[in-house]
């Protein structure tokens, strides 16, 4: 399982850095950590507007593949610059492999995600973002997944 989440997070920054020769395309990709953990790259179609892939395992027994559409506002709080709020939904496929020989399940789904994004580049002169966010999910065929609920940190560097 190891072997497959290094193979995506590759492929996620060989297309990232694909795509990055664009100057008017802004991408990111990065780590993400939370109840499940894995890789995230986003691809802006607007100021505003952006997709989002993650690829996440809650330890090492299956693969949840997450695709969404996300809406970002500038978010005021006083003094402080570079914070951005966002919210949006899509939908999840994963399959997972359960304690017995011969059990697993394929499981695909709903999602809804909403969050708060720092830009930290104009503080450290290097374009990374850190952002936490809460990702409810249900499934809709299968039952691995359940009902749940995602909070987690994400680090991304800005191509």
């Amino acid at each position: 399982m190891k072997k497959a989440l290094t193979i995506m997070l590759i492929t996620v920054l060989a297309v990232s850095f694909v795509f990055a020769q664009d100057e008017a395309v802004k991408m990111d990709a990065g780590l993400r950590g939370g109840w499940r953990s894995g890789v995230t790259g986003r691809y802006f179609l607007s100021e505003s507007n952006c997709t989002e892939v993650l690829l996440t395992s809650r330890g090492w027994s299956g693969l949840i593949l997450t695709g969404m559409y996300q809406w970002h506002k500038p978010l005021s709080l006083g003094e402080i610059e570079n914070l951005s709020w966002f919210f949006g939904g899509g939908l999840h496929v994963g399959y997972w492999v359960s304690g017995s020989v011969y059990g697993s399940d394929l499981a695909l789904g709903v999602d809804a995600i909403a969050g708060v994004e720092y830009d930290l580049e104009p503080l450290i002169e290097f374009p990374l973002s850190v952002s936490l966010d809460y990702k409810p999910g249900f499934d809709i065929f299968g039952k691995w997944a359940g009902t749940f609920a995602d909070v987690a940190m994400s680090v991304r560097y800005t191509f």
